[in-house]
């Protein structure tokens, strides 16, 4: 199945034709056909670029940059009147949204990308066990640089992909499983991936490589040349103090607002908890927050005021992930409480944390000192930020994910996390509550 793909590059070019018409004191009507030609002869066939989502803003920005510098030009030189600005704000936002809307269909339309692991058996059935069940990708077929007919077995049985030995003939295989991407994984060396590229050319599949920078977000890579060689610049995981402070900022503003608007509902639930259970209606609780800072959490209460001594009793009813305890029906969780967790509407109270700077809207799940005391050098890399009400463990399954799996997705946000992606968790934990995955 042939897919199509915007990249940003197809934005810049909408912008510079829409730009360069009003440099030609082109009028409006003549200008966005213009846009729309050049969105249309922009699109292509995903050959050389792989993007589920919208195209990367910084590119956007950059390509937009000289368009904007054309329109300053045109200006300052009087060919160009200010009045007619306001058509360029119109075509930019006609863009913007035509982008959007193509992205959103696409997505909805798209099938599965056809994948073709190439790489040692260990690292192809890593990339197998990854991509399993995911809605935009399908591995279809194997390619084994080393190995034996065990290892190959093995990986047909487990994922049920087709799998060759040797890659001496990739691009027979590549177009016998009509495949879309070519993925090498592991380590490749430099001149297995050229060599591939080359073999790769009759095809119609493109050439990507997944190792050293797995974890590490798009965004946060530049390729450049130094001396001959091609280098891929990693930015710091660590923002700016700026876009820490407009996190920090934007934290306090919406928790307030959130709080104030949720007191009513929060009063209501307070009193509901206490008619249900003796005790009082809120819960707190000691986690660990940023950089290992012990702070006192907040919640409405779920359980059971003797909750904690029953605690023993239960243990090996234990359904969490091996480190939280869990089980489906807890007997220690009263009427209301159910309910409460059911809507995760028992952490609304973490709102106080987070107006207090102690929690984030988004961010690690806050974690118990009995679980930091059992920490790898690794996992207390969870603690370099903030914990939050929600983040990439809530939105992912909360507690039908292993401790392996939500430490990888704690990992993944505090390392590589942006505003927008703040934005698309906190869209998602919508859905995440409506839908109650992982919640009991």
């Amino acid at each position: 199945m042939r897919r199509w793909f915007l990249p940003a590059e197809a934005v810049s070019a909408a912008l510079f034709g829409s730009t360069a018409a009003l440099v030609m004191q082109s009028p409006l009507l003549f200008a966005l056909p213009l846009v729309v030609v050049a969105m249309v002869t922009n699109y292509h066939m995903g050959l050389e670029t792989i993007r589920p989502g919208l195209p990367h803003l910084g590119r956007i920005v950059r390509d937009a940059a000289l368009p904007m510098l054309l329109v300053t030009i045109g200006v300052a030189a009087h060919v160009l009147q200010p009045a007619r600005l306001t058509e360029a704000l119109v075509i930019v936002a006609v863009v913007a949204g035509t982008a959007l809307l193509g992205t959103v269909v696409r997505r909805a339309v798209e099938g599965q990308l056809r994948l073709v692991v190439v790489g040692n058996p260990e690292s192809a059935a890593l990339a197998a066990a990854r991509w399993a069940g995911d809605r935009r990708a399908k591995v279809v077929g194997a390619v084994l640089v080393d190995g034996g007919r065990r290892d190959a077995l093995s990986l047909s049985d487990s994922f049920g992909v087709d799998v060759v030995l040797g890659s001496d003939d990739v691009a027979h295989w590549v177009t016998r499983w009509e495949s879309d991407v070519v993925a090498m994984v592991g380590a490749p060396d430099a001149e297995s991936v050229r060599r591939l590229s080359w073999a790769l050319e009759g095809t119609s599949a493109s050439l990507a490589v997944m190792g050293v920078v797995d974890r590490v977000a798009p965004h946060r890579i530049d390729a450049s040349t130094l001396a001959g060689g091609t280098l891929l610049h990693i930015r710091s995981s660590r923002p700016s103090l700026f876009v820490r402070s407009i996190k920090a900022a934007a934290d306090r503003v919406l928790g307030g607002l959130l709080l104030v608007v949720a007191a009513p509902l929060l009063a209501v639930l307070t009193v509901l908890v206490r008619l249900d259970s003796s005790g009082k209606a809120w819960f707190t609780q000691t986690r660990v927050g940023q950089d290992g800072k012990p702070f006192t959490i907040f919640k409405l209460r779920t359980m059971h005021t003797d909750a904690e001594r029953r605690l023993a009793e239960l243990q090996r009813l234990d359904e969490g992930n091996g480190v939280l305890f869990k089980i489906r029906n807890d007997p220690r969780i009263t009427r209301v409480g159910r309910l409460l967790r059911k809507t995760s509407l028992d952490e609304l109270p973490q709102l106080v944390n987070v107006v207090r700077g102690e929690m984030s809207l988004v961010g690690p799940r806050p974690a118990l000192p009995q679980e930091v005391e059992q920490y790898s050098d690794l996992e207390r890399r969870r603690l370099a930020v903030r914990p939050g009400m929600t983040g990439l463990w809530q939105v992912s399954g909360r507690s039908n994910l292993s401790w392996e799996e939500s430490v990888e997705l704690d990992l993944r946000y505090a390392d590589n996390w942006r505003l927008v992606d703040d934005l698309g968790i906190g869209v998602r934990t919508v859905d995440a509550v409506v839908r109650s995955r992982g919640a009991y």
